[in-house]
């Protein structure tokens, strides 16, 4: 039969086991997380730069529009006001 001392040994070593398993486990889920959340991030700002990029052409075609209306606007002004 084993004696306390060699049970208590035992479970020390089952215990350090299970706590250096834990710890290894969550070592890879914190890198997993922080490997995640960088490419999301990553991700994020390449959306935003896109978007930027896609709203700066909006209104730059909107301004263009906006000009061929005026133009034709005051074309038509300067008709109406001849006559």
């Amino acid at each position: 039969m084993a004696t306390k001392k060699t049970k208590k040994n035992i479970v020390e070593k089952v215990a350090d086991n299970a706590l250096g398993l834990a710890n290894k486990a969550n070592d890879f889920a914190l890198s997993t997380t922080e490997k995640a959340f960088d490419v999301s991030i990553g991700l994020g700002y390449k959306s935003l730069d896109l978007t930027s990029k896609v709203v700066k052409k909006g209104l730059d075609i909107t301004a263009a529009q906006q000009e061929l209306v005026f133009d034709a606007l005051y074309g038509i002004k300067k008709r109406i006001v001849k006559n």
